[in-house]
């Protein structure tokens, strides 16, 4: 058996492991549980898709051993299949006018990936609603338990919480686990690049642009939320929170490239990231400014940076 192979077959055994330490309920396992995609994705910007498959079957044929179909399947759906997507996508390449290797742009992976997210997430609540769960109420009853088990008591202000939480705890859940899935890509895209093992070179967040479509799924995810009621409307809501998650990275996008202008670019975006933390509203602020880049282009057609404003 060559090197290639015993290596993806262990990335993929280390996934594994990574997603079964869940079951053991510490703390720290559900911490270490997030970078189960890392392994894959090490391999995957590193050796590309084919050692990536190798690597997914290995992981997922161990967690049919050892705990069968739902922690496999759980698996496949959570960790392996995105990341095989996620690489794919990343490392398709076409030759531009210059002759140069041309790579699918961030922004489209973005959206497509959040597209996916939501698509899941549909199924699951559709899925749930279709056996006559009232989602709303499970998910009340589920935090709740959860309030209590961490020994909480249940005061009228936490009684509001988890009104307010419920209202888009899938669309939180969704966006947790994107927000995991991009950050495990950008630290192996990092890691590779330091070793100078990289298939791709790392895009820069100020060059990020949205594919028409995403301000179109947006959209129709919102209209549907005034045409529909009940459970439809719950999934609506939550499922146009998913898709707007996008546009919050394009007005990130925006700011870093405005950032660029100025000499002191790491403090402007301390000092920015700083306020939008102790600021919830900030993000909405930013998501909304995203829409409107999207919408009128304010960087222009090329991205303004430090080096491409010098080169003027």
């Amino acid at each position: 058996m060559s090197r290639d192979i015993l290596t993806s077959i262990g990335a993929g055994l280390g996934s594994a492991l990574l997603f079964f330490l869940v079951l053991t309920g510490h703390p720290l396992a559900l911490l270490l549980s997030y970078f189960g995609h890392l392994p894959l994705l090490l391999l995957g910007l590193w050796r590309g898709p084919k050692s990536l498959l190798v690597a997914a079957t290995a992981a997922c044929s161990a967690l049919m051993l050892l705990g069968g179909l739902l922690p496999f399947t759980v698996y496949l759906i959570v960790f392996a299949g995105p990341a095989m997507l996620l690489t794919r996508m990343v490392l398709v390449t076409r030759m531009n006018a210059a002759g140069q290797p041309d790579y699918v742009q961030p922004g489209i992976v973005v959206g497509t990936m959040a597209v996916v997210v939501a698509l899941m997430m549909v199924i699951i609540l559709g899925g749930a609603s279709a056996e006559g769960l009232d989602i709303q109420e499970f998910i009340k009853q589920f935090l709740g338990a959860m309030y209590s088990e961490m020994g909480v008591p249940m005061t009228s202000d936490v009684e509001n919480v988890i009104a307010t939480f419920q209202l888009y705890f899938p669309a939180v859940a969704a966006l947790s686990w994107l927000l995991m899935l991009l950050v495990n890509a950008i630290i192996a895209q990092a890691i590779l690049v330091r070793a100078g093992k990289n298939l791709r070179p790392t895009p820069e967040l100020a060059s990020m642009a949205l594919p028409g479509w995403s301000m179109f799924a947006f959209a129709l995810a919102g209209a549907s939320i005034a045409f529909t009621d009940g459970n439809l409307a719950y999934m609506a809501r939550n499922v146009a929170v998913v898709l707007a998650a996008p546009f919050l990275l394009q007005g990130l996008a925006l700011v870093h490239g405005q950032a660029a202008r100025w000499p002191q670019k790491n403090m402007v975006l301390t000092v920015f990231y700083i306020v939008a933390v102790l600021s919830s509203w900030s993000f909405v602020a930013v998501t909304g400014l995203g829409i409107v880049e999207h919408l009128i282009r304010l960087r222009g057609n090329q991205p303004m940076t430090r080096g491409n404003e010098e080169d003027r």
